[in-house]
């Protein structure tokens, strides 16, 4: 299941090291006082830590780029009204100058 750590051993303390986005991530395990040290279940909890703290940056990773994008696509959103707006006040003024347009040559015809 953890096959992607490497584990370190010091005392009664299990360390998983593994990588995310280029830094490197630690879990640790220690045996409390009074229970037996035991090596392969300090390397399940310790990766299992250190898998957990992948998850986490992950999941902030996803967050921030999806938060990112978002914002991205509410300042695509003003511009387009924006642009909207622009484009139907433009065509407005576009017929009321060709009305006055046709209102002078029709007056020029009486």
């Amino acid at each position: 299941m953890f096959t992607n750590y490497r584990y370190f051993t010091a005392g009664n303390k299990v360390i998983a090291v593994s990588t995310y986005a280029g830094k490197t991530v630690r879990g640790v395990a220690i045996c409390a006082p009074g229970d037996d040290f035991d090596l392969e279940f300090g390397k399940r909890l310790a990766a299992a830590r250190c898998n957990e703290k992948v998850a986490e940056k992950r999941y902030n990773r996803a967050n921030a780029k999806l938060n990112s994008i978002l914002d991205q696509k509410n300042e695509l959103f003003e511009k387009l009204c924006d642009a909207e707006n622009y484009y139907h006040n433009s065509f407005i003024a576009y017929n009321e100058a060709a009305q006055a347009v046709d209102r002078l040559i029709d007056s020029l015809a009486k």
